[in-house]
């Protein structure tokens, strides 16, 4: 009965060995987690710029623009004269009493064919027209600026999912070194355990501080494998493709004054260029429901053609007149158009305003971040030297049966957080680096 409850456990404990294997001997072999040799290796710069090719975000800005161009050439047209025309064809019968008194056949049926052609050009419509080119005009600069826009959110998030790829590799090669460092530990505590040096409660905490290790090596595999999908998916490759990239996270010293960089994002933003065309639009608005209260001037010119024979040749008409209409009283719906768009400019001057201060905002708390990412990685580095220095000091004293067993642990779990601290500033780092570029607005080529 003891054997087969232990059964389920024993058949746990033999799994995760047998996955660990697999994934030290795959890392042994390849250099990168869980990746096979055929991997397709990819570096930030070609990762870039497949999201800018692939990426569906960067193309529904350009189908945006496209249609902005469309937008623009219907608000053109009407500019310009609108000739029409049209044909007729009528019957009509008089009725019986009618057609006796006309001394025609009471079943008489009248046939009649017309054609007619219109020319229709409005001269002057109170600058409505001019204004609603303008507006549509503003709205295609602003699209415009949506594809820089798009384009460098897709180089950021690009950037920001390679990173996090190299992060999790780097994670992964650190909880894999842990794993390792416990095992040799825990062989030479099982070692002194056999000759009577230490207690079996020493081997037990080992085993266990091994296993959590264990846990936390399967979780980064697992968060490797996440973040390749996630690079997979934004730089437009199949989910299942395996990759893997060179080299490790690195540091150069930002030298560029906190000053230059908010003046540069408030010449380069897209939001703000965007939110000012807005705001010109908005101003364009306000002409236009002012038009309400301005006459509108048309010329006309009408040609027709009528006959009782098709197709309606023959009897040709025509005339030309100006036509000006002008509404005097609209009970106040031309003032409520007035006051809309008048508040709809005051609302785009406080939006414009908002997203000023919004970029200014932005760009510093990035660049300070990135400059306390910067202290970061010369402090974790100290710290990991630090740690690496204690831990064999803590083993070598343990051996000599002057320290604990708690000690040697301690110094393990401080070992891998200072590795791990380090590791994280080095990707805060990169990260805020990309971050601080899109803040500023630097043009995607």
């Amino acid at each position: 009965m003891l054997i087969q409850k232990k059964l389920p456990i024993m058949a746990a404990c033999l799994a995760l060995v047998i996955m660990l294997s697999a994934t030290l001997t795959v890392f042994a072999a390849t250099g990168n987690p869980t990746t096979p040799a055929t991997a397709r290796e990819i570096s930030l710069d070609e990762a870039v710029k497949l999201a800018l090719t692939n990426n569906p975000t960067g193309k529904i800005a350009v189908f945006d623009y496209e249609a902005a161009k469309g937008a623009l050439t219907a608000a053109r047209s009407y500019r310009w004269p609108t000739i029409s025309a049209s044909h007729r064809d009528t019957q009509s019968w008089a009725g019986t009493e009618a057609n006796q008194r006309g001394l025609r056949d009471p079943n008489f049926i009248a046939e009649q064919y017309s054609n007619s052609a219109t020319v229709n050009w409005t001269l002057w419509s109170g600058n409505k027209i001019e204004s609603q080119v303008s507006q549509v005009k503003l709205g295609l600069d602003s699209n415009e600026w949506g594809i820089a826009k798009a384009r460098q959110q897709l180089k950021y998030d690009a950037t920001d999912a390679y990173f996090k790829f190299m992060a999790a590799r780097d994670s992964v090669k650190l909880n894999l070194e842990s794993v390792e460092r416990l095992e040799r530990y825990l062989n030479d505590v099982k070692l002194q355990f056999e000759v009577g040096v230490v207690a079996k409660v020493d081997v037990l905490r080992s085993e266990v501080e091994l296993a959590k290790a264990k846990q936390s090596l399967i979780e980064a595999q697992n968060s490797y494998d996440l973040t390749m999908a996630n690079l997979n998916n934004i730089v437009g490759l199949p989910l299942t493709t395996e990759l893997t990239v060179r080299g490790d996270l690195s540091h150069e010293k930002y030298e560029q004054e906190l000053a230059a960089c908010v003046d540069a994002a408030l010449r380069q933003r897209p939001e703000i260029i965007q939110f000012t065309k807005a705001a010109q639009s908005a101003k364009e608005g306000v002409t236009i429901a002012k038009s309400g209260y301005l006459p509108t001037v048309s010329a006309v010119y009408n040609s027709g053609w009528s006959d009782d024979r098709f197709a309606g040749g023959s009897n040709h008409n025509w005339s030309v007149y100006l036509l000006t209409s002008w509404t005097f009283m609209d009970s106040g719906l031309t003032a409520g158009k007035v006051k809309q768009a008048a508040e709809g400019y005051n609302k785009s001057l406080e939006q414009l305003k908002q997203t000023v201060d919004g970029v200014r905002l932005d760009v510093r708390g990035t660049y300070l971040t990135l400059k306390s990412a910067e202290q970061s990685i010369a402090t974790s580095s100290a710290a990991v030297g630090l740690a690496e220095e204690d831990y064999k000091i803590k083993v070598i004293r343990y051996q000599a049966g002057v320290g604990t067993n708690l000690d040697v642990l301690d110094a393990q779990l401080a070992l891998t957080t200072a590795k791990n601290n380090y590791l994280r500033a080095m990707y805060e780092y990169n990260n805020y680096r990309a971050k601080l570029d899109k803040a500023m607005g630097v043009p995607v080529n």
